[in-house]
């Protein structure tokens, strides 16, 4: 546990009373290192951050390089609409680039979307994202949500169908779920995919998690599927959360609607050449899936040895977590954690959860150590 004064100790000092220059809405996303460590007079970079479901392996090897190299380049605009990153992109997929369009991070794009399409009514499978409920909000959209619930969060089509068949024009859900991990079967998302072209539904797939089970993604689909949307991010899978940078898939047509008010100039060109570089590394992608799935098995063995806690089962980089300890709700095991310079992501404001939930990315080892040890002490402590 910290001794703050212990830690203080050689460090710069802090003020206590340094504050965010703006309002943070209330929702609360993962990942927010620097409030938690003004908040505990900390560095960022003394912040174990779990609440950020990032790859730890961190960047491929020459990305480094690549941003070094890019740094005089900064001197001149990026590209307006990152051209050569497009192309790139479109043959890591094996995809046309006409079907590509790439933004300031896939929550550009989100919100692009919901500009560009201005539905009249939105379902939203929950637990999600809140950036697509805001977006849509944003443009006047009524929004309502399709709930899938614990143990296992399946999707019921015939349930989903009955909810679309109240007048919806647009679906939104994200595959596989965040914050739940839970992946919906090739065969049902294929039903979804037809039946919503058939009902004259637009489907929006958030596919921001599907690195790690890429053979799930239902980008093959788009040349035939006007009414599919996919939405990727390089944040997650390739290390690159600061840097901003996510793309989306569709027809061409589409494209071509969603060019005309996207903002040029989006993409930065260190970004635009660094996630570049990202793809040129296919021994980074299997390095990376070989390795999560060994200490996603691990760390749930031993997460499943403490007692008072449920793990849900997982295809990503992170797991849902419900403390069972009556009393113990995951707010205040959140701030209990922070006490070892710990952050995790309290999943009590996700519709559909509640406040016993909590979510844990998956780090490399000497780290999900430090989580486990002080997680058990927490629980142990803890009044039921």
């Amino acid at each position: 546990m910290r001794n703050k004064d212990a830690k203080m100790a050689g460090r710069p000092q802090q003020s206590s009373n340094l504050q965010s220059p703006i309002r943070v809405p209330q929702f609360r996303h993962g990942g927010n290192i620097y409030a938690f460590a003004r908040e505990h007079e900390l560095r960022p970079e003394d912040v174990l951050d779990f609440s950020a479901s990032i790859n730890p392996l961190g960047w491929p090897r020459g990305v480094a390089a690549a941003y070094r190299r890019t740094l005089s380049l900064a001197v001149h605009y990026p590209e307006p609409y990152a051209e050569t990153l497009t192309a790139a992109l479109a043959r890591y997929h094996n995809l046309a680039p006409e079907t590509l369009i790439v933004g300031n991070g896939s929550t550009q794009l989100i919100y692009l979307l919901a500009r560009v399409l201005k539905p009249r009514r939105v379902l939203i499978v929950a637990p999600s994202f809140s950036e697509h409920e805001t977006a849509f909000r944003l443009v006047g959209t009524q929004v309502s949500r399709f709930v899938s619930c614990p143990p296992m969060f399946t999707l019921s089509v015939e349930q989903l169908r009955r909810r679309l068949a109240e007048g919806y024009d647009t679906l939104v859900l994200t595959n596989p779920n965040s914050p739940t991990g839970a992946l919906v079967p090739g065969e049902i998302m294929l039903d979804i995919v037809h039946w919503c072209r058939r009902s004259r539904v637009r489907l929006l797939v958030d596919e921001t998690f599907v690195d790690w089970v890429e053979g799930e993604s239902l980008k093959g689909l788009v040349p035939g599927q006007p009414h599919l949307f996919i939405l990727r991010s390089l944040t997650k899978f390739f290390a690159l959360p600061g840097l901003r940078v996510g793309y989306a898939i569709t027809h061409q047509r589409n494209v071509k609607q969603l060019v005309k008010q996207i903002e040029p100039w989006s993409v930065n060109t260190v970004a635009q050449t660094v996630a570049a570089a990202c793809l040129n590394d296919r021994r980074f992608v299997r390095r990376s899936r070989t390795f999560m799935v060994r200490e996603r098995l691990w760390i749930e063995r031993q997460l499943a040895a403490i007692a008072g806690i449920e793990v849900f089962p997982s295809q990503v980089n992170f797991l849902l977590l419900r403390i069972k300890k009556h009393g113990c709700p995951a707010a205040d095991v959140a701030r209990q954690l922070a006490k070892y310079d710990i952050l995790i992501r309290d999943c009590s404001n996700f519709a559909g959860l509640g406040k016993q939930f909590l979510r844990i990315a998956i780090r490399r080892r000497a780290e999900n150590k430090r989580l486990l040890a002080a997680l058990g002490t927490v629980l142990n402590t803890q009044k039921g």
